[in-house]
């Protein structure tokens, strides 16, 4: 049996879950997007990811182990993210929605007039 290569997916330094709000990974255009990714098995593996088809990050890491790649985008918009995890015969892929803000997010203070 098998067990899995991908153990965590963190985006932004959160903990990758489908059940939470999406705003909590997106980023402004130009800012930061760090991934990091926790491997396990043993030997070594190739760890990729391919944004929009082309490769970002890629890097062999000993497992147990982690994948860490970060990147930023020039302008808004939904891209597809594509994790691969290859170790021997063993290959396991995950997909994901990265996001990018239209301007930088600002936080709800800023939102109140100055007479207030």
């Amino acid at each position: 049996m098998n067990q899995n290569l991908i153990h965590q997916i963190n985006i932004n330094g959160l903990e990758w879950n489908k059940f939470r709000d999406p705003d909590n990974y997106r980023r402004a255009p130009g800012e930061d997007f760090r991934f990091k990714i926790r491997l396990r098995g043993s030997g070594s593996a190739t760890a990729r990811l391919e944004i929009n088809n082309q490769v970002v990050c890629e890097e062999k890491v000993e497992l147990d182990g982690v994948f860490t790649c970060t990147t930023q985008f020039d302008s808004p918009g939904t891209r597809v993210a594509v994790f691969t995890v290859e170790s021997g015969d063993q290959v396991e892929t995950r997909y994901l929605t990265v996001d990018v803000w239209e301007r930088e997010r600002r936080d709800h203070k800023e939102e109140v007039p100055p007479e207030h």
